[in-house]
This record gives structure tokens, sequence and C-alpha cells, in this order.
């Protein structure tokens, strides 16, 4: 059976609601999940890691790779993105990743846990990258200055960098270590996105860019809008639907995170978030 490499990174804050992102992707995968997850020692512990690794294991489909990452050359880097909003330090793992991975990996999908998979992923997974390092959705929140502040043409398709397809295999033969870190050391006071920004400065031009349906952010328009089903909703910001006050999103946008809680059998979960929602009116369908 043909499998499927996917990439994760999580602290201890966010490791809890991290489940339903991976059993909604093991839940439609036709394929086996190999699931790396890069993590901080000092965050995780062996309980944890055990504990979400008989988590994955409870489908057919899906196995726990878990891979320590040091993140000591990385101390002093900032963390905070615009408007004190907090990023943890593993948002750079991503970045190192062909430094960690086994030889044997040549593509991996990065994918971050405030997300609902809602369909297949094999449908992503399998796309080319034409050559290309990374292959993201573009981000359409940001704007002209942030090009500009980048040095970037205001024509350039900006990405989130919450689903990656990665081209392991090109970023191990075309980059060393140092040559992720440096960048990040000499800029990173300057980087509002953090990560993002490197990987929209530094491998603009072996970008490829996915549909909108592979990386739809919650915030970004009217679900009615759209013209087909997203395979992934990502809710990318301060606010996640596992949140009391979730009323920013059209309830369209919620109902995914709510069906697969159901699915996995969450049924105290799922009523008392849906308890909390109603006190914000969020009850009718928007």
């Amino acid at each position: 059976m043909e499998e499927i490499n996917i990439l994760m990174s999580v602290n201890k804050k966010f490791l809890k609601n991290s489940e339903e992102m991976i059993f909604s992707l093991l839940y439609y995968s036709s394929k086996k999940i190999n699931l790396y997850l890069m993590y901080q020692e000092k965050e995780l512990n062996q309980t944890d890691i055990e504990g979400l690794s008989k988590f994955v294991e409870n489908t057919s489909k899906g196995k726990l790779i878990p891979i320590k990452f040091d993140t000591t050359k990385l101390k002093g880097v900032r963390v905070t993105g615009e408007d004190g909003y907090f990023f943890s330090i593993e948002t750079y793992s991503r970045l190192f990743c062909a430094f960690y991975l086994p030889k044997s990996v040549d593509r991996i999908l990065y994918l971050d846990v405030d997300m609902i998979c809602t369909g297949d992923i094999s449908e992503l997974y399998d796309i080319s990258l034409e050559g290309k390092i990374w292959a993201g959705a573009e981000d359409k929140d940001i704007e002209e200055k942030d090009l500009i502040r980048l040095g970037l043409p205001k024509e350039y398709k900006y990405v989130n960098a919450g689903v990656a397809l990665i081209n392991v295999k090109k970023l191990r033969n075309n980059y060393l270590e140092q040559d992720i870190l440096t960048p990040i050391i000499e800029n990173h006071k300057e980087w509002i996105y953090l990560d993002q920004d490197f990987i929209n400065k530094v491998f603009a031009g072996d970008i490829k860019i996915i549909e909108e349906k592979y990386n739809l952010l919650a915030k970004s328009k009217s679900y009615r809008e759209l013209k087909e089903k997203p395979l992934i909703v990502h809710y990318a910001g301060s606010v996640k639907p596992w949140d009391n006050d979730v009323s920013r999103f059209d309830i369209e946008y919620i109902e995914p995170y709510y069906e697969i809680l159901e699915l996995e059998g969450k049924k105290e979960k799922l009523n008392k978030l849906q308890e909390e929602h109603r006190k914000y009116g969020y009850n009718n369908k928007k």
C-alpha cells in the first residue's frame, strides 16, 4: 500500500487539540499515514508521546514517528508576531525538516494542527511539485506593504505556511542547515510573520502555488462565496474552533470541526462546546 508522509509540530499547549486534525486526516485517508512529529523534549515528555502514538495507532492507517527538534541554535529568536500574537518556537521546525527526517523521505506534507481535513489528503499529497522546493496556497490577507517590507514585487503571491508540500530531497540537496539558520538569526526581528516570511523571501521563485481549497483560511471570506468544498479548513489566527467565542467565523466554518468531534465519539466535548458557542449567539446559521 502506498504511504503518505505527514509532518506536524506541536507543543504542550496544543497537544490535546491536535487530535481533531489528526483524526480527520486519518479518517478520510485511503492510504497509510506516516505521521512525523517534530517536538521539543522540554515541551513533550514520554507520556505525551505515548498517548499521542496510541491515539494515532487506534486506526489501521496511521503510525506516529516522533523526532526530537533541537531548538538550542534558535535561542533568542523572536517568537512574537504582529500585534503581539505569540508563536511557539516549533513554528520554525518545518524549515529544518530535511535535516531531521530519514534520508528515505523525499517528500512530505506539513500541516498545522489548527485545521480540519474534510476529505482524502492524497489528492493534495500527489500533486506535482514541478521541481519546486515548496508548494502552498496564497494568503490573500497579506497586504502590499508586507511585500514591500520583504522586497518582493507587488504581483508576488505570498503563501501561507500552514499547509506546505515540501520537496525534502531538493531542500536537503540545495541547502545546509546553516543556510536556513543564518537568515533567521539575521532577520527575525524584522520578519513579522516569522518562518512564513522566511519561506516567501528565501524560497521566492522556488514555490508552487496550489489551489485555495487545499488551505482555506477561515478568516478569508464568507463560506457561501466558495466555488467548491475545501479539502482543508484552516483556523489561522488567535481564535480557534475549540475556543468559547468563535463568532468571528461563519457557522459553516465551524461545522467541520463539530462533525469530527462527533465522528470521534467525543459527544461530551461537542455538547459542551456547542453550549458555550450558543452563549455568544452562535447557534444559528448566519
